[in-house]
């Protein structure tokens, strides 16, 4: 259903003016601006973007090249870095599992040898199961929404790491009663594994979830942002097909123990996350080409060249100094 509505909308959903500029398309950009700013307000953004532009397209942007300059493999290895960290929270894993759960074990289901679920696992049968799964859902939805409200208020690394650390006390909650309460009729152990699992979704929602793809964007320059994004979500992909290929085999052999395959990585991934990521929360593109050594790579025309400047070839003697500066630097 959102895929749907989302494609209903799209239609009336404004193009990016950086893109429509990328096009040639500087009417259109400008349009979209002006509903944006005051007249003059738009036009300094539209000479500025458009400048930025002309740096950008004599700038290297292939894949090799991402990985080929160092600063661009900093930020390409930083962004690969942080999907992957999540991704050692176990979320992957822990949804799939709920997926496993509310299905019956038949002659047909390729699931049947699963080995303990969460909730079956814990004793509980279909339909409160069902239902747990549909509460977990629910839960998991409204801390998504919550995160609008925090993820603009805190420096990225610490509400990554923090995130992680916080997925982290619950799975290490949850690993240990399941260890020892699993097979029990401990009911009030059993009410609080299922406890940590709700506990834990609101971690990953509030501090992980979108979280991620505002910092993959934020480490990159306009020019390299789009394959940036691309590598960060490869390397959500790529940790979904080792957890999600190892887990049936996992829990079948070792149970509870494969907790630990997240938690333990998972920890050193908080610290290395809140200690050692640069901060990109609130910077301008310069603050944050300056941390990665690329501050010759952007615009750095004044207020008065801005309300100067105009579209196409007529972007003056300023903007074309500046690009020219710009080459010779890089």
């Amino acid at each position: 259903m959102p895929v749907t509505f989302l494609l209903a909308v799209m239609y009336w959903l404004p193009e990016s003016p950086r893109w429509l500029l990328m096009n040639d398309r500087y009417e259109e950009a400008e349009r979209n601006l002006l509903k944006l700013h005051t007249p003059e307000e738009a036009a300094i953004e539209l000479a500025q973007i458009n400048a930025q532009m002309q740096i950008d397209r004599t700038l290297p942007s292939s894949y090799w090249h991402m990985f080929k300059k160092p600063s661009y493999r900093k930020r390409s290895l930083l962004a690969i870095g942080t999907t992957c960290s999540i991704q050692f929270s176990g979320i992957l894993v822990i949804n799939s599992k709920h997926s496993v759960d509310i299905c019956k074990t038949t002659q047909d289901n390729p699931y049947k040898d699963y080995g303990p679920t969460i909730y079956a696992g814990l004793g509980y049968g279909t339909q409160k199961q069902l239902l747990l799964f549909g509460a977990w859902i629910t839960l998991a939805f409204g801390a998504g929404v919550l995160a609008l409200l925090v993820v603009d208020r805190m420096p990225r690394p610490k509400l990554i790491g923090g995130g992680i650390a916080g997925c982290m006390a619950a799975l290490i909650i949850e690993a240990a009663l399941v260890a020892n309460y699993a097979a029990s009729n401990n009911t009030a152990a059993l009410k609080a594994a299922v406890a940590m699992i709700f506990i834990y979704v609101v971690f990953y929602e509030v501090a992980l979830d979108g979280t991620q793809f505002a910092y993959c964007g934020e480490l990159f320059p306009t020019h390299l942002r789009a394959k940036g994004m691309s590598l960060g979500v490869a390397g959500i992909c790529l940790m979904n097909i080792i957890w999600l290929q190892a887990a049936p085999t996992a829990f079948l052999k070792i149970g509870w123990k494969f907790y630990l395959c997240f938690i333990i990585p998972g920890c050193l991934a908080a610290a290395m996350i809140w200690f050692t990521f640069p901060d990109t929360w609130g910077l301008p593109l310069e603050e944050i080409a300056a941390i990665f050594g690329d501050e010759n790579e952007l615009y750095h025309g004044s207020l008065d060249e801005g309300k100067a400047g105009t579209l196409g070839a007529n972007d003056g003697p300023h903007v074309q100094h500046n690009v020219e500066h710009k080459q010779m630097s890089a």
